[in-house]
């Protein structure tokens, strides 16, 4: 068994952050800073032992919540997959711009005497990737249930995204990083539609809408003999990539297309303010 969304999810986001510490150390000895190179890899190290931390206590958190499982993975679920939305949305409009706000960043912080500037900027940017990537596998192991599956297929896109990341930058070949974001972001805006209307479905399992929309709550259809979304192996990858459900109901058919269309519009949106922009100057 493996699991796309997890490896699609991984190698994102570890590749990201793969490249930004890249370009801080490309930059640092472009300007001839090298002994800013240790705060490099001191904050690295840094951001994912504090990552690893998040994960750990995260865990804790979600086996704290006993008895509470299907609203604590609801709304998880929820905050994740509008989080994914976020973060898709801003890569697709300031995805390009990544190298010159991290030279930015670093300049300012050398104009500004900051001792640890460097370090600090390196935690942080670190630490976000690591913090989305446990509250986006969360989705994935919450969709698919199967930890095992979820952990090895990440992994294997962090030792993919580890090779890439050092290939661009011993090559010494530019990329095209928006291009790249904004392709595998294609992808996870079916898998945000997905989470977050598995986060309604965990809410509606325990009747938390309430009686008055229990005309939403019907089954439209069951789709189980044919593809059956827990127990085949298409079934689980349509499931945890594109959202997919055998017996799903009127609401979760109305969220999944709802969330699907507002977010592709939005980006759509973004995309033609950003060509207009280009087209003026």
């Amino acid at each position: 068994m493996f699991s796309t969304a997890s490896f699609l999810i991984t190698f994102r986001e570890v590749l990201e952050a793969a490249l930004i510490v890249g370009i801080l150390l490309v930059y640092v000895s472009k300007i001839e800073q090298r002994k800013l190179k240790k705060q490099i890899w001191v904050g690295t190290v840094i951001g994912i032992v504090l990552s690893i931390v998040f994960a750990v206590l995260f865990q804790l958190l979600l086996g704290g919540f006993s008895g509470y499982e299907e609203i604590f993975e609801g709304f998880t679920m929820i905050i994740a997959s509008l989080l994914l939305g976020w973060m898709i949305i801003w890569m697709s409009s300031e995805g390009s711009k990544i190298k010159e706000g991290l030279e930015r960043k670093v300049d300012q912080t050398l104009e500004e005497s900051k001792k640890y500037g460097v370090l600090l900027l390196t935690v942080f940017s670190v630490l976000r990737e690591g913090v989305e990537t446990v509250l986006f596998l969360s989705g994935v192991e919450a969709i698919e249930g199967n930890y095992f599956t979820m952990l090895w297929s990440g992994v294997l896109g962090l030792v993919v995204a580890l090779i890439v990341a050092a290939l661009v930058f011993l090559s010494g070949k530019r990329i095209n990083i928006k291009a790249f974001f904004i392709t595998t972001g294609i992808l996870l805006v079916f898998f945000a539609a997905g989470m977050f209307t598995y986060g309604i479905h965990e809410l509606q399992e325990i009747n938390w809408f309430g009686p008055e929309t229990y005309w939403l709550q019907k089954q439209l259809w069951d789709t189980s003999g044919f593809i059956d979304d827990k127990n085949t192996e298409i079934g689980r990858f349509l499931r945890s990539l594109f959202g997919y459900q055998d017996k799903p109901t009127a609401l979760e058919l109305i969220v999944y297309l709802g969330f699907f269309a507002t977010l592709s519009f939005v980006l759509l949106m973004v995309r033609r303010k950003k060509k207009k922009f280009k087209g003026k100057r």
